[in-house]
C-alpha cells in the first residue's frame, strides 16, 4: 500500500509565505489571509511599480533552505500552498530571471513587475533562482477549496484551530518544522 505524500508531490503546489509586520506576527497575517480568503499583493522588492502575489514553486529541501532561521527577515514558517494550475488561471507565471539592463531592454516599463535581478558579476553575485519565484500581478483570491495552510510547528496548528473555532477554512494545516530542515 503507497503511504501518504503530506506535500502532495503529484499534484504541483505553490506557496506563499507571510513574515511579520509592524501591526502583527506572522501568523496573525495568515489568519487574515485565511479570513479574507484572498493574498494582497505588494509592492516591496517589485520593479515598475505595479502589486503582486509571489509564490515559490520550490522543491522541499530548497523550502528548508528559504525558511532557515538566517532567513526570516524574508520570509518566515507561514503561508498558504495553493495548486499551481490554479494560480495558472488566476495569472500566476514564473518570474523573468535577468540582469536589469537586459530585461530594461527587453520588456516594457510596465511589465518589469515580473523580473528577478541576477546578477552573478558581483563580488557577492544577486542569484534568486534557487526560489522559481511565481508572480501574479494584484490580489490572488484563494481557490474555493484546497489551499492548505503553512504554519510552523503542531503548536500553531492547535492555534490555527483554535482560532477558527476548530474549523479553520482551508484544506488542511501542516506543520512544516515536521516536514522540513528548518535549520
Amino acid at each position: 500500500m503507497p503511504t501518504a505524500d503530506p506535500l502532495n508531490r503529484e499534484k504541483p503546489m505553490l506557496a506563499h509565505f507571510t513574515r511579520a509586520s509592524r501591526a502583527a506576527d506572522a501568523l496573525d497575517n495568515l489568519v487574515a489571509i485565511l479570513r479574507e480568503r484572498v493574498v494582497r499583493g505588494s509592492s516591496r522588492m517589485l520593479l515598475g511599480g505595479h502589486r503582486a502575489v509571489c509564490l515559490f514553486d520550490a522543491p522541499p529541501t530548497e523550502l528548508g533552505r528559504l525558511l532557515a532561521r538566517a532567513n526570516r527577515r524574508r520570509y518566515q514558517p507561514f503561508g498558504i500552498a495553493l495548486d499551481r494550475r490554479y494560480a495558472f488561471t488566476m495569472g500566476a507565471r514564473p518570474v523573468i530571471y535577468l540582469p536589469l539592463n537586459e530585461a530594461r531592454a527587453l520588456l516594457p516599463p510596465d511589465e518589469m513587475w515580473r523580473v528577478v535581478r541576477l546578477d552573478l558579476m558581483r563580488p557577492s553575485p544577486v542569484d534568486w533562482t534557487f526560489e522559481r519565484e511565481w508572480r501574479v500581478r494584484g490580489d490572488l483570491p484563494l481557490p474555493p477549496a484546497g489551499a492548505v495552510a503553512l504554519v510552523q510547528s503542531w503548536r500553531d496548528v492547535a492555534d490555527l484551530y483554535d482560532r477558527f473555532d476548530g474549523a479553520p477554512p482551508c484544506a488542511g494545516v501542516l506543520p512544516l518544522d515536521h516536514l522540513l530542515p528548518l535549520a
